[in-house]
């Protein structure tokens, strides 16, 4: 008696074990795109939050009477498209100050405030 001793894969077996390396593979190209838009969009971020920090650092060396009148310069220019806003209320003895930078990534308006208040 001849026995067949074929041994190996069916052709169902191999195609469906390509068909779930294909999804995996794609699963994970997928994530890896994800994550690397997030990179981008922590650097900027904190780009944003070493901009804002400038700004109040340059504005804690000037003094109190003149916080009302205080320009932003010189003007920042690290992100694409960046805009900085300077809010104050300057009270008697208490001045509230936010620092708001605004930029454009992926298309899309991006912004960070940063707050503080300055006695007198």
């Amino acid at each position: 008696m001849i026995r067949n001793k074929r041994r190996g894969f069916t052709l169902i077996e191999v195609m469906v074990a390509v068909a779930i390396t294909v999804l995996v593979v794609t699963g994970s190209l997928l994530s890896f795109m994800y994550l690397m838009f997030l990179a981008d969009s922590s650097v900027n971020l904190t780009i944003a939050v070493n901009d804002a920090q400038f700004v109040l650092e340059q504005l804690k060396g000037t003094p109190y009477t003149s916080i009302s009148t205080y320009a932003v310069t010189p003007a920042l220019s690290n992100l694409p498209n960046e805009t900085t806003t300077l809010t104050r209320s300057v009270g008697p003895n208490l001045a509230t100050v936010s620092v708001d930078i605004s930029w454009t990534e992926k298309g899309k308006l991006r912004n960070y405030v940063l707050s503080t208040c300055i006695l007198k």
